[in-house]
């Protein structure tokens, strides 16, 4: 049996091992705990003995406690309640049934003059329908504890290098405070300022229909993102944080950052600044777009540089919220960044024809500058009358030079091209946009009337500069040839959006209600794009066949109906239809001829959701959904601004149309701390627009247009499971999933397909000694198994191993040593070049001082083998391209910084 057949085999059998043996019991029981009276008891904590186990329940609103997994007859049952007097009783349980109920329990109540008082563990994990809620008071943290290093306790959670938060795979950006916004929703300036011992809880809230779920209709189960949201404890709603850092190193790195913030219970001042060229983020002001999951959250993120190039950025924000009245509140912000971005490279490319196959070696090297200044105003208010308004409006201005110095090679069997691209572009992209929400309050249950609009404008002003030069060598002894591409473009591109929806849902009978939708949606551009002879950008230069003036309208309106049934907490239904004309209209400058195209597409949904219990529950969903083409799959004019690849769009492009199905199963045991994900996803696209490629005859040249086919597919599963083991020192997570694309290309207007299949599994092994010791242990597994029909049968296998280990150890209460180390083995790229094997080492120690230890004096050690900065591994195998690409990363140094916080 091969290695890979193995590691399924492994993964999938300890997954249902463990989800058998920790989800699903032979036997159940539950009883209720009343008082003398015979009133139900709430937040009775029972706890359940046997001779190879303790686990402890909750009594609920009506008393009633339940246990699972039941795996002997004799076990006793501890009933402990404040003011009630503690009792233990024996019970004899029969096996063969599979659900008992145990008489009630009474408790009296009783006074006690308490001297030494034993504390008993907080609940660590309480599950509420679509919201996690973490208590703090249940983990053990070191003394003034950051709440981005307690957050690598708790399970699900990673942090990246970059300060990135996931849970359970999910790149979570959005964060609250007490559920006002926080700092702009910047989770960096949360994670690196708020200290655990401020902290009550945190929840992990599954937001639908990308909102805060209260104000729209019925859910979608497609549209999720989770917000973090920080309940800090009564005391500590007043906050006056700051932080100053400097840090120096070797090959020129340097890093700072300052921080001022004032945070009262939803009231802020906040003013920010960092620089540095350690690819580091410092804060993501203005960042709170929300994140899919990522399979590959367990690579070892944490040990290595993720980020392409050399990043230098320098950024300042401020921030400022006013409560307005009781229930409303202001925010406006703006902030600046400058980033530089230095990447060098080297790719290889081969397209495979029918009797001709062009290889393509490139090096290059590419030079950024990007200047990003953002003004946003975002007013969350709650009116007099209970209707919601909320109103955000954003303007960026943004401005971007960009140098690309390229030096190519291509070749097939009858030719040889070699020669430079030097490439100089300037861009001016201003921005302004407006989103509305208007929720109109009923006192009537579940009624609902939402508008929503959403108007954007941007205009793209580019100047670009382009000077190739190639050598032609005929094979056949033909002399040599030099071909000349030299271009001044001019592009103006003007873009507004406008969307405007509006719900209304009404309840129906006992257990129903209705949605009835609509949606406008409306997209204009306008392209102009004057290419010019080199340098000289008068009329009667400019080369007609490479210029275009063209307009583009996209409209759509939908109307539709959404039935949800909910017959009780546990089962919930919505099925709906939508009708969705929609109509394109292209026309190029001083053409005659219209480019049209009406369509109308049936939009059925569906969703499913069933609790099998209060911690499992599975969702099914369908959506249908349409997708236009973008600007650059239209356009009807040559691009051959890369001489060797010249690009055409095609103006009677359709839209594409998915058909989207989705399943999930959720599981959670929160008193053991686990938790259990598992996803299916199906997706079919009609009218899948794809590439339509072909070779220039004689040439190394290749010409690319666009058009619709039909067979494209994919799908996923994968996996999350997190668990204590042993005991609460120990972490264990695991990840996994496969997903299968079979992408549909034309070569020379035959149509080919690849079937492209990708394995991934991960675990990741935490574990802390109380105030001495954390460590960590990642391995991640990943096969990228793709085949094409072109005009051969041709395989790509590419394997990929990952190991990685880290320990931070405590001496005293202020000195601290740690390490990372990695190992990381490629295998099977189509490039000898990519399989190198890359061994990373980081070292660090820290000294703490001054009062309650608020100076951090640091002196780390990246990259000690300095392997890194070559290992920005890139490929791609579709259609008859087998692409893989190296770019440069952060190498070693070694650094000494310093880091002061203030907290009052």
């Amino acid at each position: 049996m091969s290695f890979f057949k193995r590691n399924i085999i492994f993964i999938i059998g300890f997954v249902i091992y463990i989800a058998s043996s920790s989800l699903y019991a032979q036997v159940k029981i539950s009883g209720a705990v009343k008082d003398s009276v015979g009133n139900p008891i709430k937040d009775v904590i029972v706890r359940l003995y046997t001779d190879k186990d303790t686990t402890i329940s909750i009594t609920n609103s009506l008393g009633i406690y339940r246990f699972k997994s039941i795996e002997s007859s004799q076990i006793k049952l501890g009933f402990n309640m404040l003011g009630y007097v503690a009792d233990l009783e024996s019970y004899t349980i029969d096996l063969s049934k599979s659900y008992t109920v145990i008489p009630d329990h009474i408790l009296h109540r009783g006074t006690y003059a308490i001297q030494d008082v034993s504390v008993t563990r907080v609940i660590p994990m309480v599950v509420n329908g679509d919201t996690i809620q973490y208590n703090l008071g249940a983990f053990s943290f070191r003394k003034q504890t950051l709440l981005e290093d307690g957050l690598k306790k708790i399970p699900g959670f990673q942090i990246s290098r970059d300060g990135a938060v996931y849970f359970n795979g999910y790149h979570i950006k959005k964060v609250k405070v007490n559920n006002n916004e926080f700092f702009g929703g910047d989770i960096i300036t949360a994670t690196k300022n708020l200290p655990v011992d401020y902290i009550n809880n945190i929840q992990l809230i599954e937001l639908n229909n990308k909102s805060d779920g209260t104000e729209t209709g019925i859910a979608d189960y497609q549209e999720k993102e989770k917000l973090l949201n920080i309940n800090l404890k009564e005391d500590r709603k007043i906050l006056h944080f700051g932080q100053l850092t400097i840090g120096s190193g070797t090959n020129g790195r340097y890093l700072g950052s300052f921080g001022i913030n004032r945070f009262n219970d939803g009231n802020e001042l906040s003013l920010l600044g960092s620089f540095n060229n350690t690819n580091t983020n410092l804060f993501s002001y203005g960042d709170i777009s929300g994140g899919k999951r990522n399979n590959s959250t367990l690579d070892i993120d944490e040990f290595i540089d993720p980020i392409d190039g050399i990043n230098t950025t320098a950024s300042v924000g401020i921030n400022m919220a006013q409560k307005i009245g009781k229930q409303s509140r202001l925010n406006t912000s703006y902030n600046y960044v400058k980033k530089n971005i230095s990447i060098s490279g080297y790719s290889l490319m081969k397209s495979t024809y029918i009797g001709n196959t062009i290889s393509k070696n490139e090096t290059y090297d590419e030079e950024q500058e990007d200047d990003n200044h953002r003004l946003r105003l975002f007013l969350d208010g709650k009116l007099q009358n209970k209707d919601i308004l909320k109103i955000e409006g954003n303007l960026t201005y943004n401005t971007k030079s960009i140098y690309n110095n390229k030096r190519s090679d291509l070749s097939n069997f009858q030719q040889q091209s070699e020669g430079t691209n030097i490439d100089s572009a300037s861009h001016k992209i201003p921005i302004a946009d407006i989103e509305v929400l208007y929720s109109k309050f009923f006192t009537k249950k579940d009624r609902k009337l939402v508008g929503k609009f959403n108007a954007k404008t941007n205009t793209l002003i580019n100047n670009q500069f382009v000077n190739e030069i190639f050598k032609i060598t005929n094979r056949n002894g033909i002399e040599d040839l030099e071909e000349l591409n030299r271009q001044f473009i001019d592009q103006n591109n003007r873009n507004g959006t406008a969307n405007l929806s509006l719900s209304f849902v009404e309840p129906f009978m006992t257990h129903s209600v209705f949605e009835f939708k609509y949606e406008y949606d409306h997209n204009n551009i306008d392209a102009e794009r004057y290419v010019y002879n080199w340098k000289d950008a008068r009329q009667s230069n400019i080369i007609d066949s490479l210029t275009v003036d063209y307009g583009y309208k996209f409209n759509s309106n939908k109307v539709g109906l959404i039935y949800q049934f909910t017959r009780n907490k546990r089962v919930k239904f919505n099925i709906g239809f939508a009708v969705q004309p929609i109509r394109m209209v292209g026309k190029v400058l001083n053409d005659t001829l219209n480019y049209n195209y009406e369509n109308i597409n049936l939009v059925p949904t569906t969703n499913f959701s069933y609790k099998l219990s209060d911690n499992v529950d599975f969702q099914v969903s369908y959506r249908g959904k349409n997708n236009q083409p973008s600007f650059f799959q239209i356009v009807p004019v040559f691009n051959n601004t890369n001489s060797r690849n010249i690009v055409l769009g095609n103006p009677e492009l359709k839209s594409e149309f998915s058909h989207g199905l989705v399943t999930t199963f959720r599981a959670f045991l929160p008193t053991r701390m686990q938790y259990l994900e598992t996803n299916f996803a199906y997706n079919y696209v009609k009218d899948k627009i794809v590439t339509d490629k072909r070779p220039i005859e004689n040439t190394t040249v290749q010409q690319t247009t666009f058009r619709n086919s039909k067979g494209y597919y994919d799908w996923r599963w994968n996996y999350i499971f997190n668990t204590p083991f042993e005991n609460d020192n120990w972490m264990l997570e695991m990840t996994g999933g496969f997903d299968y694309y079979n992408n549909i290309s034309f070569i020379e207007d035959r149509e080919r397909t690849t079937r492209q299949f990708i394995f991934n599994k991960a675990v990741q092994l935490k574990y802390t000694l109380g105030d001495y010791v954390e460590s960590m242990f990642n391995a991640n597994y990943s096969l990228n198994r793709a085949s094409f029909d072109i005009p051969y049968r041709t395989k790509i296998n590419v394997e990929t191993l990952f190991m990685g280990l880290g320990a931070k150890g405590y001496v005293k209460n202020n000195f601290s040593l740690g390490f990372e180390m990695s190992q990381r083995y490629n295998d099977g790229y189509f490039n000898k070049i990519m399989n190198v094997n890359q061994t990373l080492m980081n070292a660090f120690m820290e000294f703490t001082f001054l009062h309650n230890r608020t100076a951090l004096l640091r002196l780390q050690a990246y990259d000690l083998f300095d392997q890194n900065k070559q290992m920005g591994i890139y490929s791609e195998y579709i259609g008859n391209d087998v692409f893989e690409e190296r770019k440069n990363r952060l190498g070693r140094y070694f650094m000494l910084s310093l880091n002061i916080r203030m907290q009052k």
